[in-house]
């Protein structure tokens, strides 16, 4: 490899591997007040984030020779399955509040050992004096199995997330900021972006192109930290309640319909509208059902059960209030704005009245 290609290659590693020690640094670090008084709720997943990116440090014998072959062979493993594996950890530790993480948890940690066991090999063969053993075919049939397998990984994570991301914010906030679904899609763009850089890396095996992609990689990981930086959560903190997993969720039309008379049902309907209508809770911007269940002092599962049977679940049944506040308001308001009327009705913003207005319409 000419002195130049190979002066800016180690460059490029070396850009890359600062770059994620700082991101590292910043989301270990950083937090802003007052969230950083409950950072489970706010900052999930920081320290599978922050190990993530520690992994850069593998890539030092390739900083250090980029002319080896097994150091080739280390950075060629590190930007293919071991890169996408830390997007699959990073995704699911993140939503893990909220979406299954307990279950998930080793299934996402197992996928993951034939990567890290790949990774840590490459690694001592890059170590080794002398040891020029990276060229082999063996090893290309193993990173491009790995790679196609943690891909794979990848893209059912992603779908599985933002099906349940939908889910869980339809099912239990009544306002859709609450839970950080927006995030969820800039981080699904940003995984696209660098699976793409990553296999484009990996088919055109060159040295030269891979210190291009690290530069774009890098770029991408200072994104990702900026999106993190601020909680994607709005809940104010002093409304914080414990969020519920997103099994319960699956368990409650069936606990709902076997263990409630119709006496029972119709006194809790009745505690609902009082809560919710007569003292206009659907007022709250970030009404949730846990808020409701406790108000009215029933199990949370019955409420949600009865919410969904009766009015189509809690996001429609508080959703259709609002919007029938804002036509009210208007009607006695006539020189009220658009914005005015959905902040007075408990909407977060305009432009999230007219999104729920034309899901709800449609």
């Amino acid at each position: 490899m000419p002195l130049t290609r190979t002066y800016l290659c180690g460059l490029a590693a070396a850009a890359y591997i600062t770059t994620c020690l700082v991101v590292a640094a910043v989301r270990w670090f950083h937090m802003c007040q007052p969230y950083n008084r409950d950072p489970k709720y706010y900052y999930p997943g920081r320290p599978f984030v922050t190990c993530s990116w520690l992994g850069a440090l593998t890539l030092l014998p390739y900083l250090l020779d980029p002319e080896s072959p097994d150091a080739w062979f280390l950075v060629r493993l590190y930007f293919l399955p071991v890169t996408l594996y830390h997007f699959v950890l990073i995704l699911f530790s993140y939503f893990g509040s909220v979406m299954q993480w307990k279950r998930w948890m080793w299934p996402t940690l197992i996928s993951g050992v034939p990567v890290i066991l790949a990774l840590l090999a490459a690694l001592i063969l890059a170590i080794i004096p002398g040891n020029q053993t990276g060229g082999a075919k063996e090893y290309n049939y193993i990173f491009y199995i790995l790679g196609v397998l943690i891909s794979c990984v990848c893209l059912v994570s992603t779908i599985v997330i933002l099906i349940w991301a939908k889910r869980f914010n339809e099912d239990d906030f009544s306002n859709p900021a609450d839970f950080p679904v927006t995030q969820a899609r800039k981080w699904m763009a940003i995984i696209l972006i660098n699976t793409i850089l990553c296999w484009t890396a990996a088919i055109m095996d060159s040295p030269a192109i891979l210190a291009i992609l690290q530069l774009l990689i890098s770029a991408s990981c200072v994104i990702f930290v900026i999106t993190a930086l601020h909680p994607n959560r709005n809940r104010p903190v002093e409304e914080l309640t414990e969020p519920v997993a997103a099994e319960a969720i699956e368990e409650e039309q069936h606990l709902y319909h076997r263990a409630l008379s119709n006496k029972r049902k119709e006194e809790m309907m009745a505690a609902i509208r009082t809560i919710v209508e007569e003292r206009e809770a659907y007022l709250e911007p970030h009404l949730t059902l846990q808020d409701v269940a406790q108000r009215t002092g029933y199990n949370r599962t019955y409420i949600s059960g009865l919410i969904k049977t009766e009015f189509g679940g809690f996001f429609n049944y508080i959703n259709h209030l609002r919007l029938n506040h804002v036509d009210a308001y208007i009607k006695e308001n006539p020189d009220a704005s658009v914005g005015e009327a959905a902040e007075a009705s408990g909407f977060g913003s305009r432009q999230a009245y007219y999104t729920i207005r034309k899901r709800l319409e449609a």
